[in-house]
Order: C-alpha cells, then structure tokens, then sequence
C-alpha cells in the first residue's frame, strides 16, 4: 500500500532502454506520461509495450498551464 494519491493507470505504449535509464510511456486516457526510470528497475518490473502499469506522482511542485 501507497500513501500517495496521485496515481495514473495506464497502458506502456513505448519503453526505451539506455545504458543506465529507460524511459516509459503510459497511456493514460488519451493522454501520454512519461516516465524516466534506472534500468534495473524496469528490467526487474519485466516492463513492456501492452503491460497495465500505475503511474504514482510525488512531488512538492505541480505547474499548471492554460492555453
């Protein structure tokens, strides 16, 4: 269990893998999010394209925009 509340269900739609991060992409309603994570961390999650994923945001800082 998670104390955090900022939680995104989605589906990975794309996963690049460097030589210490990959980087994740949810599809979230619509809507992409990304994620950039170690490596390791997504080689041992065994993380691919069509895996249902939950994002969980944590931070002190939220930017809004309006266009």
């Amino acid at each position: 269990m998670l104390s955090a509340r900022n939680r995104l269900d989605g589906e990975v739609v794309d996963v690049k893998t460097g030589d210490v991060t990959a980087e994740v992409v949810l599809d979230v309603g619509g809507e992409e999010v990304a994620a950039v994570i170690t490596r390791e961390s997504a080689e041992n999650l065994e993380i691919e394209e069509g895996m249902e994923l939950t994002a969980v945001v944590k931070a002190t800082d939220v930017m809004l925009r309006s266009d």
